[in-house]
């Protein structure tokens, strides 16, 4: 980890500025990439359950949903689109600690707690929290993969 979360933030950046490098200029302006129009509190709590419930509902769309893979796809598009559409007014949902810091770096607020306890804590608790509901709840028990074994 130590590795991978310097390389991801990097790759955030590195994709911000692609994606600022190929877009015309009228439209540079009107990008600027998550930002909390919230309390902080109020926006760590909405990133957080807005990751939950995002990585909750992936995990049991590609494990336990359907077999035809373009209704997987379908519906996890519809979960993603959800998702940040409910959070638009909160944070304006990045839900992706290396996404946030990319255009926080580039807009240079990379270095605020608000960046840090929004947008890295919330997510990582979020997603983390949303693994151990689906793996305590929601997995098959070893019990059952050894029947079909």
């Amino acid at each position: 980890m130590a590795v991978r979360f310097p390389l991801q933030a990097a790759g955030g950046v590195v994709g911000v500025k692609t994606v600022l490098g190929v877009l015309p200029r009228e439209y540079k302006e009107t990008i600027k990439g998550p930002s909390l129009k919230v309390d902080m509190q109020t926006g760590f709590l909405a990133e957080g359950l807005l990751t939950f419930g995002l990585c909750l509902a992936l995990l049991v769309i590609l494990v336990r949903g359907p077999n035809n893979p373009l209704l997987k796809l379908l519906l996890m598009a519809i979960s993603t689109v959800g998702f940040v559409g409910r959070g638009a007014n909160y944070t304006g949902p990045s839900m992706n600690p290396a996404n946030a810091f990319g255009w926080a770096y580039v807009n240079n607020w990379h270095n605020s707690w608000e960046l840090y306890y929004v947008y890295w804590m919330g997510p990582l608790i979020g997603a983390t929290l949303a693994a151990w509901v689906f793996r305590f709840l929601l997995s098959p028990s070893s019990s059952t993969k050894e029947k079909k074994a």
